[in-house]
């Protein structure tokens, strides 16, 4: 523990310190009061005025509900395929094109920048992109999924910005050695880029994961629905009715812990991946927020 002989400075780290607590409390409370509410009965519920932080008599019923559907499992491994594939190409894509920008004799890279910054600041919108779709025959495809966010524009930029940033000792000695642009590539660049690779990367997967309205959009087939959809209509009460508030009657399975059940499935998966890439993560965003 360390002690400040300054009574201005011990004030300063107590209320630094007093400030990060209750940043953190006011991070983990809405998780604990989502977890706490997802296994509380009807019964203490009404008991304790619909606010419960940690039951009392907790109860898996909400779980075994939404956990035994077939419906949610193959939402499930949509979701994880679709969150797995979809981060994986857009980042050799977006790597690919970030080392094609940051090359400076490169013909039509100033028209090719303002593209992509166009993209940013101007988006197709629902109907093109919707038509675009149609006309390529992805409705009621997987891949209508994955194909559009290939294009990841802002994550582009940054991994360029990141490239330019790098030693041009390095870049030069490489070419000295007798590399070409796809051993660069592979084994300079790749390597010193995979922190912002990470980061790119986790918000490519938080994006895939919670994204639900593509596919409200471009899926009729719900065999093909993303593991958000189905909880979405599950929320809503307009998926699986007879099978889930019938039963749940039966049983008087309380419907806001059903509703909180399905926001713990739809996080935990993504709680549960954080701890492999925080530490590249937390470093990419470090270095993207200096270099950038």
């Amino acid at each position: 523990m360390i002690l400040y002989s300054n009574p201005a400075e011990r004030a300063y780290q107590v209320s630094i310190h007093l400030v990060v607590a209750l940043i953190a409390v006011t991070a983990v409370f809405p998780l604990v009061y989502v977890i706490g509410m997802s296994m509380t009965t009807q019964t203490e519920l009404i008991k304790r005025n619909y606010f419960v932080i940690i039951p009392l008599e907790p109860t898996l019923q909400g779980y075994e509900r939404i956990l035994g559907q077939t419906a949610v499992w193959r939402a499930f491994m949509i979701s994880v395929l679709r969150s797995t594939i979809g981060p994986a190409m857009a980042l050799v894509l977006t790597l690919v094109g970030a080392y094609c920008l940051s090359i400076r004799s490169l013909p039509g890279r100033g028209i090719i920048l303002l593209l992509v910054l166009a993209s940013i600041i101007f988006p197709g919108g629902l109907i093109p992109s919707y038509l675009v779709m149609r006309r390529l025959g992805l409705l009621n495809n997987f891949w209508v999924m994955i194909l559009p966010f290939l294009g990841h524009s802002f994550g582009l930029l940054v991994i360029k910005v990141f490239i330019e940033n790098l030693p041009e000792g390095l870049v030069e000695s490489a070419r000295i050695d007798g590399a070409g642009h796809l051993q660069m590539l592979v084994w300079i660049i790749t390597p010193l880029t995979a922190p912002a690779l990470a980061a790119i990367g986790m918000f490519s997967i938080v994006e895939h994961w919670n994204s639900w309205f593509d596919a409200l959009v471009y899926l009729s087939d719900d065999a093909l629905w993303p593991l958000q959809l189905i909880l979405r209509h599950i929320l809503l009460g307009a998926y699986a009715q007879s099978e889930v508030y019938q039963v749940m009657g039966r049983r008087q399975i309380n419907p806001e812990s059903l509703k909180m059940t399905t926001v713990v499935v739809g996080i935990v998966p993504l709680l549960c991946v954080y701890p492999f890439v925080q530490k590249h993560f937390i470093k990419g965003v470090y270095l993207g927020a200096i270099k950038g």
